[in-house]
């Protein structure tokens, strides 16, 4: 990752899905990756401003699948912090990062740790293909 652009880049309201509606036309698309805890599913970029040039993101994570509200937050954080960096090489479309099993019991450092590598893991595989 280039150092300069770690410094620049930015997380702004506009990078979010906001609205059900955006979440139920995503949640809809296409499943883009599948891991052990996380899926991404993506549908083409539905934003109404035309100027913005990267995709934009949603999280579900749900109390279901990790019971304590740190690790939910943790969770949340350590993935926005990972599309903020990695936005600059990922296709303009929605995505939605949904948690679909348990997060076992653990240190928090090493969820953070787990969380980050799979995000990693599918946001590579996700800017390495070619036909979304």
């Amino acid at each position: 990752m280039n150092t300069k652009y770690k410094k620049t880049a930015k997380f702004p309201a506009t990078a979010r899905l906001h609205k059900s509606y955006e979440y139920k036309a995503v949640l809809n698309g296409k499943i883009l990756s599948k891991g052990r805890f996380f899926s991404v599913n993506s549908a083409l970029c539905m934003s109404e401003d035309k100027m913005h040039l990267t995709g934009r993101i949603g999280l579900v994570i749900s109390k279901k699948m990790a019971r304590n509200a740190i690790i939910r937050n943790a969770i949340k954080r350590v993935i926005r912090e990972s599309f903020r960096l990695n936005i600059i090489i990922l296709p303009r479309r929605d995505y939605v990062v949904r948690l679909c099993n348990k997060i076992p019991l653990s240190s928090l450092r090493n969820i953070k740790k787990n969380v980050r590598s799979e995000i990693d893991y599918h946001f590579n595989k996700i800017s390495k293909c070619t036909k979304i």
